[in-house]
């Protein structure tokens, strides 16, 4: 089976660890920064496969944070993983270069979904 890895960008430790489990549990690696200042740090210092963002991140924010990374990667899915409801976003997230949405907390179903559609993993 492939190897996978993805970029958890999540200030909130609980959501991110939960996130973390649901790609473990597909056997997709993954690594967690806290802040926005952190994302692009980790971003250039290994190979993912698509990067899980929250909008809302201390120091940077996942606007500035997508559009730095499609700078250097134009192809790599980036997905807005916040609690601000999808009308208030969806322009910005078309601007900034931002894939798909996922609401949180209570949709990680939806997540699971979306891994599923983009790698090829464990059900």
């Amino acid at each position: 089976m492939p190897s996978y890895k993805v970029l958890i960008a999540e200030d909130n430790q609980i959501l991110a660890e939960s996130i973390a489990k649901i790609l473990n549990d597909l056997n997709i690696d993954n690594s967690i920064v806290m802040q926005g200042d952190q994302i692009l740090k980790e971003y250039n210092s290994d190979y993912y496969d698509m990067v899980l963002l929250d909008i809302m991140m201390p120091k940077m924010d996942g606007y500035m944070a997508s559009r730095a990374i499609r700078d250097q990667n134009s192809l790599i899915p980036i997905v807005a993983f916040t609690c601000l409801p999808f009308d208030e976003v969806e322009n910005e997230m078309a601007k900034n270069g931002i894939n798909h949405y996922i609401s949180k907390p209570n949709e990680l179903n939806d997540l699971k979904a979306l891994l599923h559609s983009y790698f090829d993993v464990a059900a």
